[in-house]
């Protein structure tokens, strides 16, 4: 069966025939299989053998020469079905993103079988938390990062290597460098081009205080394409109030500055935290970070986790909190229809999605909060079918991530449901290794059963690709299937 016609009859709820979920499950088993012969998966020999890395016979064995015909086919049905050109077949072959993708894909059909969500073999993006110190002493901090002090308990150089080594060994596609201030990391660089040497592709999320031309040249260098800033207000006073540093604003627009005329990142995202204090200047930072330079723009809310437990009661009442997210969500339908404004994600705002959707009468929405779908690198690859695309699959990757696709990590290694689920510790990655905790972990598997989700979230009609954050209901209720009580439907 074609693979998105797979996510289509998920969303069918045919997803839960037996027969069905058998034969693609023993799909994924025969693509995850490791060939002694071929020294490497039938996923891996396949794709190597259909970009010709593998051109003669002799190089390959005859099953995995019949898997990679079996697949070929399956990826020809796909372009067919939605109208791709089929001379870009081998753009998708070779792109090692996609590759990596469908490998997850058939190996999540091997592990977990055929599920709605649908769950990946391996989390595709990673949020790591990659030092607990930080030169701010932010109001809302998720990670409670310690203000200007050497942490002891941060990995090594050696330890941190291995980590990105057990990453890219699962097939890890993004991984964003967070902190507290990851530019406080002496090896900071270092790590992010052994990242990069694995094939993963590095990003840095930071406060920019720290951000000078040499450190823009030392992080492109390094490999970082994608650095995105924390900005969250117009003014020193608004800004400086809840980062708790004099001067931090002025820091931080220089940093942005610096960042833009440096000009050689692909993205530069700029990052709001939504409050009852700047709500009103969320409109006009969107303005006047497109003027200087940004490419995307980031809302986030504030969680009830770390610092953020004394600082929620800062969080918008519903009105705002819907009068916000309408404009932004404006902004957004207007830049994938008329390419005049720039991108727009929320962060702990899946309800973002309904909105998107509301105003668009169902024609654009987000696929999830890590990428929206209509990012000019799809767009690119899918030419215009990429509304019908997302739509078509929306059900099954849409919403919160975590558990699905993604993860985060702290300092320490201890792998967690999201980068801001710093109190809730799954393993940690160097004494149990990611696949186990990926695989086995309670948490996760109890978070993946969003089809048992309670409350106004299960009613919701935009339950199929919003769902609610998971880690809002749990730190509010202690329960991850209720109602996101952060909503403001």
């Amino acid at each position: 069966m074609l693979l998105v016609e797979i996510m289509v009859v998920l969303s069918r709820n045919i997803y839960q025939a037996p027969f069905l979920k058998q034969i693609l499950q023993t799909l994924g088993r025969n693509y995850s299989k490791y060939c002694h012969k071929c020294k490497s998966t039938r996923y891996d020999v396949a794709i190597s053998y259909l970009i010709e890395e593998k051109k003669n016979k002799g190089e390959i064995c005859l099953k995995c020469r019949l898997k990679a015909g079996i697949l070929s086919i399956i990826i020809k049905m796909f372009f067919f079905v939605y109208g791709f050109e089929l001379n870009k077949i081998s753009q998708f072959y070779s792109n090692t993103r996609t590759r990596r993708v469908i490998k997850n894909f058939f190996k999540g059909l091997a592990l977990f079988g055929l599920r709605k969500p649908f769950t990946m073999g391996a989390p595709l993006s990673v949020v790591w938390n990659v030092t607990s110190n930080c030169n701010l002493k932010c109001s809302h901090c998720f990670a409670d990062a310690n203000f200007n002090q050497h942490s002891e308990s941060d990995l090594s150089t050696k330890e941190a290597k291995k980590v990105i080594r057990m990453l890219a060994a699962n097939d890890i596609i993004t991984l964003n460098f967070c902190g507290g201030e990851p530019l406080m990391r002496n090896d900071l660089f270092e790590l992010i081009s052994y990242a990069r040497d694995f094939g993963i592709s590095p990003s840095i999320s930071t406060n920019a205080t720290l951000l000078n031309k040499e450190v823009c040249e030392e992080l492109y260098n390094s490999g970082v394409r994608s650095i995105t800033i924390s900005l969250d207000g117009l003014s020193a006073k608004s800004h400086d109030h809840l980062r708790n540093v004099k001067g931090a604003y002025d820091m931080t627009i220089n940093g942005i500055k610096v960042a833009a005329e440096f000009g050689k990142f692909d993205e530069l995202i700029i990052a709001t935290t939504l409050t009852d204090y700047n709500h009103s200047e969320v409109p006009l930072l969107y303005d006047y970070v497109k003027e200087l330079g940004a490419t995307r723009y980031y809302l986030g809310r504030l969680l009830p986790v770390g610092r953020g437990k004394s600082y929620i009661k800062h969080d918008p009442s519903p009105e705002v909190k819907r009068n916000v997210l309408k404009l932004l969500a404006q902004k957004l339908i207007k830049s994938v229809r008329d390419k005049d404004e720039i991108m727009v994600i929320t962060r702990g705002m899946p309800y973002f999605s309904r909105i998107c959707y509301e105003l668009s009468s169902g024609s654009i929405y987000p696929l999830c909060e890590l990428i929206t779908g209509y990012e000019t690198k799809l767009t690119d690859a899918f030419e215009n079918k990429i509304a019908n695309f997302i739509q078509r699959i929306s059900s099954v990757f849409s919403g919160c991530a975590a558990g699905l696709f993604y993860i985060g990590l702290d300092s320490q290694g201890n792998v967690l449901p999201c980068a801001t689920s710093s109190h809730i510790k799954l393993g940690n990655i160097l004494n149990q290794g990611l696949h186990d905790i990926w695989l086995n972990n309670s948490t996760l598997n109890l978070i993946r059963e969003r089809r048992k989700k309670k409350g106004k979230c299960a009613r919701c009609f935009g339950k199929e690709f919003c769902g609610g954050c998971r880690l809002t209901a749990y730190n509010m209720t202690g329960d991850w299937l209720e109602s996101d009580f952060s909503c403001p439907y």
